[in-house]
């Protein structure tokens, strides 16, 4: 776990690679170059600092494209074709972003010769190297090795979510089931896990090769192996519950398995006022700054919502925030006027109720950005659960245990659930978003809403917005 976020060995191996590719292919490249024509074409061997400096920004750049462009999402499965051309659009608007830092900065500039030879061998090695990579984790040698004990109802949904999430950096290598051993799962990327009794569970413990053991059995009366357990632990193997397990790995707390000890003596849940604080000056820093920057984009929203439909270009609505206390949300207007004449109603998903205009705005969340104000006003945050009205408050409070504790942080622009879970606004979809919302408030912090922000920008430049 890092900042709040599951970092695997097997993307940290992947990040950490690509990072020394890249930086060592333009160290390489100005070496040589600086060999060919005698020290005119690069200063590396006089100034190690300022080419180090140029280099780390070409990385930086690279990384946070090909981030952007979801080459490190375990999650998105590509081919051959796929990973060339996101690689290529990666690559792309890595030179865009340098070429505009190089026009404010110029002296971190690499020269045009290296840069070019540098970003053709990057582009074919990280190719390979991405080749190599995935051959790699089919190997399982990058992978944390996972024993489940028991078959609480919670292991189905472990080993669907690690067979789901191919790149997660999780091998199942053990089912220990308290009853008759029921037969392992398929997979493609797992190694299909050895299936063995409770019983039978010390006796193999002692010779097993192991980095996690994930505690998932549903009757523990004069059936939990403590001592097995504990040696193993001291042993230096990590033995956790399988709720926390899940979490490590969905980044989404299992509501399932929740009772209300879990918010009184787990880690988090605990907010200081220094956090709160800061997060305060972001958010008023980073309003201020974007209400000036998107103040062209507001304008011609407005113009182009009043031209497309009747009504104003601002709507209006009562929103529930921090405390149960209710505030007015501003937003530009995407469904038709009166659209709720007949009664508050959940947005559906290609809601017929919005406009053409609407429709766009939607996309590209650029109907959010009057919340600028709201986050100004402190009735918002940059980053938490989104808000709702009233009514939904208390009819979700009535039927879904816990939904009243995301209302403990204030309402944000954006959040852990609108990254993580598409777009959806049924009662199956608000508990799912609120396994995310409860993970968010229990790991808060700055660095994790970086990444929030982010993944964010994202979604947003990826047209995955709400429709």
């Amino acid at each position: 776990m890092t900042f709040g976020r599951n970092l695997s060995r097997s993307r940290a191996a992947l990040f950490a690679m690509e990072s020394c590719l890249i930086l060592g292919v333009i160290q390489g490249v100005s070496y040589l170059m600086f060999l060919y024509y005698e020290g005119q074409e690069s200063i590396w061997p006089l100034d190690p600092y300022s080419q180090a400096v140029k280099t780390v920004i070409v990385v930086l750049a690279c990384q946070l494209c090909m981030y952007m462009n979801e080459l490190y999402d375990p999650k998105v499965a590509r081919g051959h074709g796929e990973l060339g051309v996101r690689l290529l659009q990666s690559l792309g608007a890595a030179c865009i972003i340098l070429s505009v830092v190089y026009l404010f900065w110029a002296s971190v500039r690499v020269a045009q010769s290296i840069f070019l030879i540098s970003l053709a061998a990057i582009i074919v090695l990280l190719f390979l190297w991405r080749q190599l990579y995935a051959r790699i984790l089919r190997s399982g040698a990058l992978a944390e090795r996972v024993v489940i004990l028991g078959n609480d109802p919670s292991v189905q949904k472990i080993l669907k979510e690690i067979e789901e999430g191919k790149g997660s950096g999780f091998e199942v290598t053990m089912l220990v089931d308290e009853e008759d051993p029921h037969p392992a799962i398929s997979h493609d990327s797992v190694h299909a896990p050895t299936v063995l009794r409770l019983e039978e569970f010390p006796l193999e413990a002692e010779s097993l090769k192991t980095d996690r053991m994930v505690v998932a059995i549903r009757d523990r009366r004069g059936r939990m192996p403590f001592r097995t357990l504990l040696k193993c632990r001291f042993k230096g193997v990590r033995v956790e519950e399988a709720a926390s397990f899940y979490e490590t790995l969905t980044g989404k707390i299992l509501i399932e398995k929740l009772r209300p000890s879990y918010f009184i003596f787990s880690d988090g849940f605990r907010i200081s006022p220094f956090t709160l604080r800061a997060k305060r000056i972001v958010d008023i820093t980073m309003a201020g700054l974007l209400l000036l920057v998107t103040a062209p984009v507001m304008l011609i929203t407005a113009l182009l919502i009043k031209l497309d439909s009747k009504g104003p270009a601002i709507y209006k609505q009562d929103r529930v925030g921090a405390g149960w206390k209710e505030y007015t949300l501003y937003k530009f207007r995407s469904m038709v006027q009166d659209a709720e004449a007949a009664g508050a109603k959940w947005a559906e998903e290609d809601d017929p109720r919005v406009t053409r205009v609407g429709r766009i705005i939607r996309t590209y969340r650029i109907d959010e950005l009057p919340q600028l104000f709201n986050v100004l006003k402190g009735d918002m945050s940059f980053v938490g659960p989104r808000p709702e009205r009233r009514c939904f408050v208390e009819e979700l409070a009535r039927e879904i245990p816990y939904y009243p504790y995301r209302l403990f942080v204030k309402p944000g622009i954006t959040g852990w659930a609108q990254v993580k879970y598409h777009y959806g606004a049924s009662k199956d979809d608000t508990m799912e978003k609120l396994q995310y919302d409860l993970y968010y408030i229990k790991h808060i912090s700055g660095i994790l809403d970086i990444s929030i922000i982010f993944d964010t920008v994202r979604v947003v430049l990826g047209g995955k917005g709400a429709r």
